[in-house]
């Protein structure tokens, strides 16, 4: 009876291990998001929290370790940690989602503002993290009752924990925040762990622990030594050090190969942690067969340098080893963005996190050495642990990609690893004739290829494969900037990107739609005197609001500075704009700035990249509103909108959401691409002005100044937007739907049916402008653009002779 009773004790902790890991990353995934909204999208933000969650986890480890130590009701004690997590997760929610507005109003200084921003997310992090690191001590306290089984039951515990968590990254990731939102995802992870911690409570034969004589006693066995406790946490700390730093050059690098979704580094980030898992379970199961922890550490270290090594071969030469032989299934989306990123995990990120999964568990067992004290000891090592897995992503993060960029950093952390073992091989007075001379030599040629090569490049598959001209190959803390050519396109040849994203290509219809994005504001009849521009890119829209003599200051907003520096390439489009006396950037995310930030100004205009592709938050309503707030009283704002990769329900959906805030929007068509504009009174738009401020700038080479042909292209006004489907969703924060996207997105005919739709439902433009007095002149351009747009229309349909047909009959009108 005894042995039933303690075998389903053994089970609920189990159970209770693997509902707390599945809870905890479903929490990480959805901070991550969540804080990115709130602390800006740059690396600097996501790395203090990976470094408050990490250790938070770690010193929560060592403290609650040491006190469950000698503690009976253990029950209680997870009961009262779980409860804790929950309740004050919930309770963190509240308070950070008003931290900034809170702050902002306190101080007026956005360096202030951010500094207690941080300070006090940190801390709010930590608290729930250091709750989260007394679980796995205490459930090896509540399991291991004696000396028997003590290692395989480690490994047993940090399986069943990471496989939990990577079950629960994956859930958050593909189903949860994007079908319940944001708020409800935290809310269900909360849900599970107070619901736990009420049934610990009340359990009374779980807190009935019976420990037998055998626990009392600790002796050595003959596999370790006297000095493993020591060489146990220098290995744990260089291996945490190590994996950490890796994952972050792994996502950093796959970030240049795979189109950049939300959906695609779940997958990695959750694959990670399955690795660990994996590890975890192959420990269990050879841990018997383990004749000397002091010689497997070493050869672990040894393993893992030679995986991470082949790895990185790999990653230099993806796009030709992996990408161009399914070049042909790349057209499958669902191929493209999970399974080729599936693919290259397991040759990439599996095995290093597999030998870091069975390390774990290996010091563990070296430095708990039985079951006494096995809480304590545990919560140790896990400090030490995660003292180097915050050590190790803050370095490479901050020093080593800037500094050398992320193939040489790859290279120095294997470096640092091998001098690891090196020192632990010093301590270790055990005959290991081999392994030393081996590590030197590793160390040695590590060091020697990272100071002696000059770059490790990490192309874009589209810039390899196509072998087109580098100009610049840039590698900074906020993304890798690319500048190709292409000498047979002349001045449209050039394209620059921030790892795999396009940030403009130099072709007409893109030059020609962020011109739009810059003029329109002006044309319809604005006071722009302080502008604030979120993304500089190329400096195209910049540019075209500089043409107008009225603006006194503009504020550019650029999260990746190196853009501005290498803005030069794009002369002939940006009019040099980067030398204007009246552009000042600020360094950050745009989103971020305005959250801190009380100036007011009288033109808000955004460039960003497509939602899909990792600019989901700036199609929301409350970006949105929160431009809303930044304008004066007769402010503007302008924003670009792509009609390719979109659902015709989820374009029409962003300008749904546009002119749920701005109820004085306005839809116009440059060519395959749209304009936002929204303005804050309620006039109509002035065609006298309209006239004249288009009148009074000099003419440009890529958009034809013609007043009565910019008008034609408006396609919806706020009366023709209030017709729109009633089913159609506003994009939010909590629940965005340009994030978490339908792979039908990427649908090669949503753009020519997007662009049939709206060519098809125009607004009435005699309702849009006041004193069109040429009614004859406005009725020729419109039907003129109606036929034009079906020419693109046709064109892009692969109808060509249609396209000429209808381009033809554009020109006779």
């Amino acid at each position: 009876m005894y042995q039933n009773m303690k075998k389903n004790k053994k089970t609920l902790a189990l159970l209770i291990t693997f509902l707390s890991g599945f809870s905890f990353l479903i929490y990480e995934i959805s901070w991550n998001r969540f804080l990115s909204l709130k602390l800006g999208t740059t690396v600097v933000a996501s790395t203090i929290v990976l470094m408050a969650f990490m250790a938070g986890f770690g010193f929560g480890a060592n403290f609650i370790g040491k006190k469950a130590n000698n503690k009976t009701k253990l029950g209680k004690i997870i009961s009262f940690i779980l409860g804790g997590i929950g309740i004050l997760s919930i309770f963190n929610y509240l308070i950070i989602d008003n931290l900034s507005s809170l702050y902002s109003n306190l101080f007026h200084n956005i360096t202030i503002v951010d500094i207690f921003l941080f300070i006090s997310t940190f801390l709010l992090l930590f608290i729930p993290a250091f709750l989260m690191g007394g679980i796995i001590p205490v459930v090896n306290k509540i399991i291991s009752t004696n000396n028997s089984n003590v290692s395989k039951n480690i490994g047993h515990i940090y399986a069943t924990e990471t496989i939990g968590s990577a079950m629960g990254g994956l859930l958050a990731g593909f189903i949860l925040i994007g079908n319940i939102g944001q708020k409800q995802t935290i809310i269900f992870a909360a849900t599970i762990n107070i619901l736990l911690a009420i049934f610990l409570l009340l359990s009374k034969s779980f807190n009935n622990i019976i420990f037998s004589e055998s626990y009392k006693i600790s002796s050595k066995t003959n596999s370790i030594s006297e000095n493993s406790g020591f060489i146990a946490l220098i290995t744990t700390f260089f291996i945490g050090f190590s994996i950490l730093s890796l994952q972050i050059l792994w996502i950093r690098i796959f970030k240049t190969y795979f189109t950049n979704t939300s959906y695609t580094f779940s997958l990695i980030t959750s694959f990670v942690i399955l690795g660990l898992s994996a590890g975890s379970w192959i420990y269990k199961q050879k841990e018997h067969k383990i004749k000397n922890y002091d010689k497997i550490i070493l050869k672990i270290i040894l393993l893992l340098i030679f995986v991470s090594l082949v790895g990185l071969l790999i990653l230099l030469d993806l796009p030709d080893l992996l990408l161009q032989p399914f070049k042909q299934s790349t057209d499958n989306q669902f191929i493209r963005l999970i399974i080729l990123p599936l693919f290259a995990s397991i040759l990439i990120v599996f095995p290093p996190s597999v030998i870091s999964g069975f390390a774990f568990p290996v010091v563990c067992n070296m430095y708990s050495n039985g079951a006494k004290n096995i809480s304590k000891n545990i919560g140790k090592v896990m400090q030490i642990n995660t003292l180097g897995s915050v050590l190790g992503p803050a370095i490479t993060t901050f020093i080593f990609i800037p500094f050398l960029g992320a193939g040489k950093a790859f290279l120095l952390i294997l470096s640092i690893l091998s001098i690891s073992a090196i020192f632990i091989l010093q301590k270790n007075n055990i005959k290991l004739k081999l392994l030393k001379p081996t590590f030197v030599a590793i160390a040695a040629m590590l060091i020697l290829f990272t100071i002696s090569t000059k770059e490790l490049r990490f192309l874009a598959p589209s810039i390899k494969l196509q072998k087109k001209e580098i100009l610049v190959y840039q590698e900074t803390i906020e993304g890798t900037i690319i500048v190709t050519n292409e000498p047979n396109k002349g001045i449209f040849g050039k394209s620059t990107y921030v790892n795999n994203s396009t940030v403009i290509g130099s072709n007409y219809d893109a030059i020609k739609a962020v011109k739009m994005v810059g003029h329109l504001p002006f044309f319809v009849g604005t006071n722009c005197k302080n502008v604030l521009i979120i993304g500089f890119g190329i400096g195209v829209t910049t540019s075209a609001i500089a043409q107008h003599s009225e603006v006194e200051h503009i504020d550019c907003v650029e999260l990746v500075l190196g853009l501005v520096q290498n803005a030069h390439y794009y002369s002939d489009f940006n009019n040099n704009v980067y030398n204007d006396s009246r552009l000042n950037i600020i360094s950050g995310d745009g989103r971020h700035y305005l959250q801190t930030s009380s100036k007011k100004y009288d033109l808000i205009s955004c460039d960003p990249t497509h939602p899909v592709l990792g600019s989901g938050n700036l199609y929301t309503k409350d970006y949105f509103s929160e431009i809303y707030e930044h304008l004066t009283t007769d402010g503007v704002m302008t924003q670009y909108l792509p009609l390719h990769k979109l659902r015709l329900e989820d374009l029409l959906g962003i300008i749904k959401t546009f002119n749920s805030v701005f109820e004085n929007s306005y839809v116009w068509l440059g060519q395959y691409h749209a304009i936002l504009l929204g303005r804050k009174n309620n006039e109509l738009i002035d065609f006298d002005v309209w006239k004249r401020k288009i009148y009074e700038i000099p003419m440009e080479d890529f958009l034809y100044l013609e007043p009565y042909h910019l008008a034609a292209s408006l396609i919806f006004d706020n009366h023709s937007i209030e017709n729109f489907p009633a089913d159609l969703k506003i994009n939010t924060d909590n629940l965005n739907y340009t994030e978490f996207f339908s792979f039908k997105s990427f649908d090669e005919s949503n753009i020519y049916n997007n662009l049939n739709y709206f060519n098809n439902n125009r607004c009435d433009i005699y309702k849009a402008y006041k004193n069109l007095s040429n009614k004859f002149l406005m009725d020729k351009f419109l039907e003129g653009n109606i036929l034009l747009t079906n020419s693109f229309y046709y064109s892009l349909k692969g109808q060509q002779q249609k396209a000429i047909d209808a381009l033809i009959e554009a020109s006779k009108v």
